[in-house]
This record gives structure tokens, C-alpha cells and sequence, in this order.
């Protein structure tokens, strides 16, 4: 075999390559914009608080959630349905590639932010730098958690693997991050923790009708029976 042929066949494979991922990366934008989307409507919600619930008198105000439950802390759960659903098309490596990529933009946004406002702008609008720190750490955790139990699980019955992934993902997070933070704060504990742990389960179910609507839209990796 020619030197020619050989050099022939390796230039043809490399537009495959080069093909391959580009498309890899064209199918990351569209989950990455739905991780960022989730990140950035918690972030709208951190000053907005829920009281609805408010349900005890004001000399009970610890007992209310308003005080400091906010859409922040509402919303964010809804990353852990979103990872479902790029699982589901997807699989577990492309859905990999989009929670890390989603942190390096957050990471980019965040330096961008310090070198605009300074680190005490940044610690004004956000936390100080080791909260920060821990709600990262404990929701990519979650994170993790999330997308192998969906990856483990997923099958028949289709809605075993949306259900616990969203809801031990959603749990992992908030027993790294709030229960840690509670514990070090000296704020009533017990009834933010079961307030939290009841956000999480409220869209381990909630996020199971919202995974159903899609299953129609969202078309599932082949072989597992369209779940």
C-alpha cells in the first residue's frame, strides 16, 4: 500500500472528526441554555419571598418560611428535571459535558463580575465567597447524583428514574448546603430543613408530570423502551 493512499485515508477521516464535534458541541448549546436559564431565574428570585405559606402569627415568625424562603430557592430545583431531560435524549456523557460546561460559563460570568464590581460588589449581591463556595460543591453533587440514577434507573415504569433522580438530587444538594448552613447560622433549624426538603419533593413530583409532557416531545436514547 502507497505512502499516497495512506495519507489519502487520513485526510478524509479528519472532516469526520472535525464533524463529530461540531455536532457534540451544537448539541451541548441548547442543554447549557437550559442549565444557564435555571441558574439565572434562582437568581432573579433571590430577593423575592415566598409567603404564601405564612400561616403563623407574627409572635411565631420563626415558624414561617416567608422570612426567608425566596423564588430562588423555588426555582433552582427545576436544574434537576432539566438534567433529566438531556439524559433522556442524550445520555449521561453529553449530559455530563453540559453541567460542566454550564459551570465554566458561571465561572466566566463570575470573574467577569469580580473584575467589573469588585469582590465586594459580587459579595453583596451574592454570599460571601465560602457560601458560595459550598452551594457549588453541594449542588454539583447533586448534580452528579442526579444524572447516574436517572442513567441507572431509567426504563420501565418510565417514571421511577425521573422521580428519584430529581428527588436524591434535589436531597443531596440541600443536606450539603443548607443543613451545614443552618447548623452553623444558629437560625431555627428543624422547620427550614423540613421546609426545604418538602420544596424538593414537591418537584420530585411535579417534575414527573412536566418529565410526561415531554416524553412526547423529547425523543428517548433507543433500547430502553421509551422511557
Amino acid at each position: 500500500m502507497s505512502d499516497h493512499s495512506a495519507d489519502a485515508r487520513q485526510t478524509s477521516a479528519e472532516p469526520g472528526v472535525l464533524s463529530r464535534a461540531f455536532s457534540a458541541f451544537v448539541s451541548l448549546l441548547l442543554p447549557v441554555a437550559a442549565l444557564l436559564a435555571v441558574f439565572a431565574a434562582a437568581y432573579t428570585g433571590r430577593n423575592l419571598y415566598v409567603t404564601a405559606f405564612d400561616a403563623f402569627p407574627p409572635e411565631q415568625w420563626y415558624l414561617n418560611p416567608g422570612y426567608w424562603l425566596t423564588y430562588g430557592h423555588a426555582v433552582l430545583p427545576a436544574i434537576f428535571l432539566v438534567l433529566c431531560l438531556i439524559n433522556r435524549r442524550y445520555g449521561p456523557g453529553l449530559t455530563m459535558s453540559a453541567v460542566l460546561f454550564s459551570w465554566v460559563v458561571a465561572a466566566g460570568v463570575f470573574i467577569w463580575a469580580v473584575y467589573t464590581y469588585g469582590i465586594g460588589g459580587v459579595r453583596s449581591s451574592l454570599a460571601s465567597l465560602p457560601v458560595m463556595a459550598t452551594f457549588a460543591g453541594a449542588l454539583f453533587a447533586g448534580q452528579l447524583l442526579c444524572v447516574y440514577l436517572f442513567d441507572r434507573l431509567r426504563g420501565i415504569p418510565w417514571w421511577r428514574a425521573p422521580f428519584y433522580a430529581i428527588l436524591w438530587g434535589g436531597i443531596l444538594y440541600a443536606g450539603l448546603f443548607y443543613v451545614q448552613m443552618l447548623m452553623s447560622s444558629g437560625a431555627p433549624v428543624a422547620n427550614r430543613i423540613a421546609v426545604i426538603l418538602a420544596v424538593h419533593a414537591g418537584w420530585a413530583f411535579f417534575g414527573v408530570l412536566i418529565y410526561h409532557l415531554f416524553r412526547r416531545l423529547i425523543r428517548p436514547l433507543p433500547g430502553y423502551g421509551g422511557a
